[in-house]
């Protein structure tokens, strides 16, 4: 335990203060223990760990489902579908949050990724929302946290992740994140719906009539047939999750190149570059964190947070709020990837155990993922809150106060995850998948 604390812990603490990467510290802090804590393993060590973490068939559906996103955005999809939003919910007071909302929904059951949803509707919601009488700081707080809900609708570039290092079913997890995914979305909305009418906020539109939604539903749908032809085709057993990205890159540029005839070779060659950017830097922090995580397994730190957590309380609440505080510090200070192959193994036995939380692989997959990934939305140093502030021009401190009313209805969800068993494990066991 001191050579994991003098060795791994501090070297990696330091480089992250200093500004370096989380990538970089990550690796660098296995160096350093490898080299100079006399573990005795050989440094080959570090290069064969790192093979066998991103070696996995089940990765390779990572690039397929981001190179979806990125295709999909360039071929202006993102406007469709915040019409069709705009149709369906932009009459209810609070118009375009829950539009905003809405087309998170949408666009994470296409891309399955925080990030891309928080940059390619941040430019186009933001600037709306302030538009039609919205703060800046409301309408950035509505964007961040609707983001949080692509790590959880599938096709989740997360579940992937986390699915194929702690071996859980990656189709039981699409499958179980479907019901949070629609419980984050209402909570959401309901918290929007509130705010706004207590504070008249925004303009309250007229519906336009089911005929005006059929016919944007219409040009939207082609787009919306994705998550279910992949949802579709994993759980008929027709393809794998892999499978099921590469079908969707397919589908993809086909209905850009033929039906919407807005793809052409300099966007499919930026999507292709951006995929490669993305995938890598993904890939690179699996693989050095994985190495990082087996250190701690070896040295059998879970059981030692297991005993720590249990000489803490033994109710089950209790338990369950101590890990989701962990989340969300380590996911305000940290890369959510790198997180997830680090705390996932830490965690899982405070988590699965009966003396601890009791929960499947698959709940407990999905809480995980919620949990950290709420982490990108904590003040003071949340990721989506650097990336919506910016663009609705406004500070930190603003959009970490106008987040915080989201924040708590997205922890509600998560306790629900962590109780509340058929909210996670209703649908994967209907499909005998859990």
């Amino acid at each position: 335990m001191e050579l994991v604390g003098t060795y791994l812990f501090i070297p990696f603490v330091v480089l992250l203060v200093i500004g370096v990467p989380v990538g970089i510290s990550l690796g660098l802090a296995c160096v350093v223990f490898i080299f100079f804590s006399g573990w005795g393993r050989p440094p080959m060590l570090l290069v064969t760990e790192m093979y066998v973490g991103v070696a996995l068939f089940a990765l390779l559906a990572l690039p397929m489902f981001v190179l979806t996103g990125e295709l999909l955005n360039r071929c202006e999809i993102t406007d469709k579908l915040v019409r069709l939003a705009q149709l369906l919910v932009g009459w209810i007071r609070g118009g375009l949050a829950h539009v905003n909302i809405v087309t998170s929904m949408f666009f994470a059951g296409i891309s399955g990724s925080v990030l891309a949803d928080a940059a390619s509707l941040g430019p186009i919601l933001i600037p709306a929302m302030i538009r039609e009488r919205f703060p800046a700081d409301f309408s950035a707080a509505v964007t961040a946290s609707s983001a949080v809900i692509g790590a959880i609708i599938p096709p989740s570039t997360v579940a992937i992740i986390i699915g194929s290092q702690l071996e859980i079913s990656v189709g039981g997890l699409f499958a179980g994140g479907i019901i949070p995914g629609i419980l984050v979305g209402l909570a959401l909305m309901i918290t929007s719906w509130f705010i706004s009418w207590r504070n008249d906020y925004g303009e309250v539109r007229k519906f336009e009539g089911p005929v005006a939604v059929v016919r944007s539903s219409g040009t939207a749908f082609p787009a919306l047939l994705i998550p279910i032809i992949i949802l579709g085709g994993i759980l008929a057993g027709i393809f794998t999750p892999t499978e099921a990205g590469a079908v969707a890159v397919f589908y993809t540029l086909a209905i850009g190149t033929f039906y919407y005839r807005s793809l052409d070779w300099p966007k499919l060659r930026a999507s292709m570059i951006a995929t490669a950017k993305v995938t890598a830097s993904a890939l690179f922090i699996v693989a050095v964190a994985l190495v990082f995580s087996r250190i701690l397994t070896f040295f059998r730190i879970p059981e030692e947070i297991l005993k720590l957590i249990l000489s803490i309380s033994t109710n089950k609440i209790i338990i369950a709020l101590i890990i989701i505080g962990f989340f969300l510090v380590m996911g305000t200070f940290m890369d959510a990837v790198a997180n997830m192959i680090i705390l996932g193994p830490l965690l899982m036995p405070v988590a699965t155990s009966p003396l601890g939380l009791g929960m499947d692989p698959i709940q407990y997959g999905l809480f995980l993922a919620v949990g950290l990934l709420l982490g990108l939305i904590t003040p003071p140093l949340g990721l989506l809150l650097f990336i919506c502030g910016p663009i609705a021009r406004v500070s930190l401190e603003r959009t970490a106060l106008a987040v915080l009313p989201f924040l708590a209805a997205e922890l509600v969800v998560l306790l629900l995850i962590a109780f509340v068993k058929p909210v996670t494990m209703a649908i994967p066991k209907a499909l005998g998948l859990g």
